[in-house]
């Protein structure tokens, strides 16, 4: 894969500060995953998740099941064939629990899915975000202070334009869901690029983003992507220091039409 650099710059990692010299891609399944298959987050009260992700946020049911968290009954109701998750033969983890769950998968889009569980003893409060800060202050009575982070902090739905940002931020409100402004991730004089978004909650307390690259903007095909590693002490694996790498871009970045 070829890097993607400002036209007219060069983007030899020699000529990079050495925390931008990153080792973007190593080993035999590079490439291999394509997107993400599905993400499982949990709700209070499964009638309510589907009205909202469905009815509101627009997401396609397309698969509901409910069964009980041991070996038997994931293999009778979920349709398990096979493997040690399921094996009723084998000892009972030391962290195995037993409650009976909803699920329903809803389709985002590119064949990803979304899923809800319900289960009974769901925590009323799930942890709030890290950066709780960027989301609207409604976050006090939905959620609980995040002193042990959770599995998952956030999850945030891809539009494809900034358009589709405000048309969501604005529908969302007219269904009485408090939303954040619109966050603009520009740098000084808009020389910085990533994404523009705005976050809000489920009916669970889940939090929630949507947001945008606008990837159809030509302009990603000369923006200097070492600008995204802005971190200037990175973990060591990240680093390379054979001097014979570039910057390259992310996979969603089209090619200048020929």
């Amino acid at each position: 894969m070829t890097a993607v650099a400002p036209e007219g710059s060069e983007t030899t990692s020699g000529e990079r500060p050495r925390h931008q010299r990153v080792v973007q891609e190593r080993g035999p399944a590079t490439g291999r995953i394509s997107g993400i298959n599905h993400l499982v987050l949990f709700t209070r009260d499964m009638n309510e998740g589907v009205r909202f992700y469905r009815d509101i946020l627009g997401l396609r049911v397309v698969r509901s099941v409910r069964f009980t968290t041991s070996a038997d009954g994931l293999r009778s109701a979920a349709h398990h064939s096979s493997g040690a998750a399921v094996d009723s033969t084998s000892e009972p983890s030391a962290i195995a629990v037993t409650m009976t769950v909803r699920q329903v998968f809803f389709e985002m889009g590119n064949g990803e899915l979304f899923s809800l569980y319900e289960a009974p003893s769901v925590a009323e409060k799930p942890a709030a975000p890290v950066s709780s800060v960027l989301w609207p202050s409604v976050v006090s009575e939905l959620c609980s202070r995040p002193d042990e982070p959770q599995k998952l902090d956030h999850l945030s739905f891809d539009v494809a334009t900034h358009d589709d940002v405000v048309w969501f931020r604005e529908h969302l409100r007219a269904h009485g869901v408090d939303v954040s402004e619109i966050s603009e991730r520009r740098g000084v004089d808009n020389t910085h690029r990533f994404i523009s978004s705005f976050y809000f909650f489920d009916p669970s307390g889940n939090p929630l983003e949507i947001a945008t690259f606008e990837a159809a903007d030509g302009a990603w095909r000369s923006y200097d992507f070492a600008d995204w590693f802005m971190d200037e002490d990175p973990v060591p694996a990240l680093l390379d220091d054979s001097g014979d790498a570039g910057t390259l871009a992310p996979h969603w970045v089209r090619p200048a039409e020929g």
